[in-house]
């Protein structure tokens, strides 16, 4: 475990740096986070907007929130969540998302959601993770186990329920797989949601964004 932990800390450490690198580059950008367009990420949002739970007045925990694009994609829509918490483990995305966001309703954290012993159990209504799970680990570790923790430690931290998604195994034919990435098998993630939970949706039916995707909607 102990081993684990030391493998954990610097994937943690390689991530933080890999986008404070693209930060210092090219700064408040969609591409900094990974993101291919601006239209790509908002397509990815509104998939979340299929959870049964009422986003309205609801207390929303994002995740690997990165500049906090996820809450403007909420005002946009107008989508009034009752608070708005986002978590990265990069302070320099959280401090841009600082800047960048004032409201009394929201407030920024630089937290790791491997950290069990960091989080609060409850602590939203709604957790969404987006295109958190997405980096192949390369064997440096099993990217289905850092996945499953993830998951696990998040859904602890939701009220209600837990949105999340993934690359799909089932690959775009138009599309290269890349060597980067890595691709969930959806019925093997489906079946690790329904151990946490008997009530679970899977989302594997809107366009490729350009590669084929899924979500998963876990309900307490």
């Amino acid at each position: 475990m102990e081993n684990n932990n030391k493998i954990l800390s610097d994937i943690s450490a390689k991530m933080i740096e890999r986008y404070s690198a693209r930060y210092r580059e090219k700064g408040y950008h969609i591409r900094t986070l990974g993101w291919g367009s601006k239209e790509q990420q908002r397509y990815r949002f509104t998939q979340t907007l299929q959870c049964d739970v009422d986003f309205g007045g609801a207390s929303l925990l994002d995740i690997g929130c990165g500049f906090g694009d996820y809450f403007q994609f909420l005002q946009e829509n107008s989508i009034e969540v009752g608070h708005y918490s986002g978590w990265d483990l990069n302070p320099d995305l959280i401090a841009e998302a600082r800047r960048r966001i004032q409201n009394e309703t929201v407030d920024f954290a630089v937290k790791n959601v491997l950290q069990s012993e960091d989080l609060p159990a409850n602590h939203s209504d709604i957790v969404v993770m987006n295109g958190l799970l997405n980096l192949n680990l390369k064997g440096e570790f099993d990217n289905y186990m850092y996945s499953q923790m993830a998951i696990r430690n998040a859904f602890s931290c939701a009220k209600k329920a837990l949105i999340v998604d993934f690359l799909s195994s089932k690959l775009t034919p138009e599309y290269p797989q890349e060597d980067f990435v890595f691709y969930h098998d959806p019925a093997r993630m489906l079946n690790f949601a329904l151990s946490l939970t008997p009530n679970v949706t899977l989302h594997h039916n809107y366009l490729p964004i350009p590669q084929k995707e899924f979500m998963l909607f876990l309900y307490k």
